[in-house]
């Protein structure tokens, strides 16, 4: 057996790990709903479809089967097609030989009337009768067998039709050139009347979108707006300056908690005006900022984020201690915080006076358009330019004379003015903060949004805040299996794309032909 088929088995052994442990968590059940709700629309399933289950089965198979087959025709060594339809055989038996093994010796102990809820709690005896597909054991081994088997040898039947059609490389480089011909800049330039429209139309959409979608849908586009400004922010100080902050919670909660203070009736009783107070808000994390940033010049990678963490946790002791429980709530938070008065033409323009989830999501997507706009801007100026030397080799940067002590703190003062100012508006939608919203999760969950879209990208940082705060909302039936999928996500960029889903792209210097003929001259001898 050479080496192409041992590492076959491998993968077989892979596949049926991975659908072992996806039954032992009931994740495969889960997964067979979610696709029931997908292709029939259903709003709720209460019994697993074992057609659905039987489906998931098979796409697992399918996708190692594909990934594995993509992986040894590329090297290109004896991976012909014989070959490779062997690899799927045996990917597919390797694969349902293990779930079928566990299947009957959960049938087994169903059968003898034991309990295995101790040992797994989420192995229920209707959930095993739901994984034997409500058949006897023989059945139940056979059908895995033929779904591991049809879904491996589809996985690679699927490999050589990318490959054969060349849909990769072909299909995209061809858009690409028609995009390019297209030269939609240009054109809009060249009409400054159609420039103007488009910007409108654009506009309209937006505006039209919180009234098209339902309170739910506006409710997860807030909460992915509002991560997504957190990430923008975090991504300066991250992504652009290369400096590893693990405490960005401690931000986001002085913002919050200093609006709230300043505009709820307790417990301070000031009841400020909004506007005011989202002033003070901002001016109260940007001095955090300085406090943590001016000690922290010189540190870099693990210990300025064990700094950092330190942080935060101090911040959120000190609003969570009864002791300071006069002053900022305590445990119990801040209740009936101020919010924004809706301007009088909306209420003439609409003849009523525009719901309250819809307000606030026009406002969070103003200081989205604006946080967004504000980093674009830093990003490619000079201070931009100055970060990206810092994060890429910050011995050459101060070589080149870049002042990387003034410019860390100006970074981290700029985040923290940011998560102040998404702590605020927060704040003031929900009407109401307590300590256990300023967790160390909210940090990991900001951090996450910047290395899964890509370091230093602000589209893909808008990307991260979707996956990582959006997908996980809509897909409320994977709600138990969230830090699972959370963890194996990071797993799977780290190793697949390092870089991030939409990584940054390099600037490169050009240089014209006719100023390369001068240099020319002028080395010569």
């Amino acid at each position: 057996m050479n080496k192409i088929h041992s590492n076959a088995i491998k993968t077989g052994i892979m596949a049926g790990v991975i659908l072992i442990f996806s039954e032992m968590i009931n994740l495969s059940s889960t997964m067979a709903i979610i696709l029931e709700k997908l292709l029939t629309g259903a709003k709720s399933v209460k019994v697993v479809n074992p057609a659905y289950l039987a489906s998931v089965i098979a796409l697992i198979v399918f996708f190692v089967a594909f990934s594995y087959t993509r992986k040894i025709r590329k090297n290109g060594r004896q991976s012909s097609v014989l070959n490779c339809i062997l690899c799927g055989l045996i990917i597919g038996i390797v694969s349902g030989l293990l779930i079928s093994l566990l299947n009957v010796i959960l049938g087994t102990f169903l059968e003898n009337g034991k309990d295995v809820r101790g040992y797994l709690e989420a192995l229920s005896p209707d959930t095993i009768r739901s994984f034997l597909f409500q058949t006897d054991i023989r059945q139940a081994a056979g059908t895995y067998f033929m779904m591991t088997l049809g879904g491996s040898l589809t996985g690679v039947a699927f490999a050589f039709l990318i490959e054969w059609l060349h849909w990769s490389a072909e299909i995209s480089r061809k858009i690409r050139r028609r995009v390019s011909k297209l030269n939609i800049s240009a054109f809009f330039q060249e009409r400054p009347a159609l420039r103007v429209v488009a910007v409108v139309a654009i506009i309209a959409v937006v505006l039209a979108i919180p009234f098209l979608v339902n309170a739910y849908l506006i409710s997860v586009l807030g909460l992915v707006l509002v991560y997504a400004m957190m990430g923008l922010g975090l991504n300066l100080i991250v992504g652009l300056s290369g400096q590893l902050v693990f405490g960005y919670v401690a931000f986001y909660a002085i913002g919050g908690y200093t609006f709230a203070l300043l505009t709820a009736p307790k417990p301070l009783g000031i009841e400020m005006h909004f506007v005011l107070a989202f002033i003070f808000a901002l001016v109260a994390s940007g001095l955090a900022g300085v406090l943590v940033g001016l000690p922290i010049m010189n540190l870099r990678g693990d210990y300025l984020a064990i700094v950092t963490l330190g942080f935060a946790e101090i911040v959120r002791i000190l609003v969570n201690s009864n002791l300071l429980g006069d002053y900022t709530g305590g445990p119990q938070g801040v209740k009936n915080i101020g919010q924004p008065a809706q301007p009088a033409f909306f209420e003439k323009l609409l003849g009523k006076p525009m719901p309250d989830n819809i307000w606030f999501l026009y406002l969070i997507l103003f200081s989205f358009l604006l946080i967004l706009y504000i980093a674009f801007r830093l990003q490619y100026s000079r201070t931009g330019r100055s970060w990206e030397a810092m994060r890429e080799d910050e011995t050459v940067a101060q070589a080149c004379g870049v002042n990387t002590g003034s410019y860390k703190v100006l970074s981290i003062v700029i985040g923290a003015v940011i998560a102040g100012a998404v702590g605020a508006v927060y704040a003031s939608r929900n009407t109401y903060i307590g300590p256990g919203e300023y967790g160390f999760m909210v940090s990991v969950n900001a951090l996450a949004v910047v290395v899964v879209g890509g370091m230093g990208s602000i589209p893909g940082t808008l990307l991260g805040a979707f996956i990582i705060k959006g997908l996980p909302e809509l897909l409320r039936d994977l709600d138990n299996y969230r830090m699972l999928v959370f963890g194996a996500l990071l797993v799977i960029m780290m190793v697949l794309r390092p870089e991030g889903l939409l990584p940054i792209k390099r600037r490169h210097l050009s240089v014209k032909p006719e100023s390369i003929e001068v240099l020319k001259e002028d080395l010569k001898p």
